[in-house]
């Protein structure tokens, strides 16, 4: 170790503990808003009642799109 201080290297440690209890993806086909303009987009869910676009205010179109479920 003392020979790595020297050169002024330095060690990196790797742990694998936490990454075999992340949970599985589900993805699902979901309706959205895409915009017609730029590269917006919304959920169903939250899109707005007028169905503008949030970045530019453009109109949007429905769209089916495989998204991450949403808990």
């Amino acid at each position: 170790m003392s020979i790595l201080v020297k050169k002024g290297a330095f060690v990196i440690f790797f742990n694998r503990r936490g990454q075999d209890d992340k949970p599985e993806v589900v993805m699902l086909d979901t309706e959205v808003y895409a915009c017609s303009s730029c590269n917006g987009w919304m959920r169903k869910e939250f899109a707005s009642a007028d169905l503008k676009c949030p970045l530019c205010g453009n109109d949007t179109n429905f769209e089916m799109r495989e998204l991450p479920q949403i808990e």
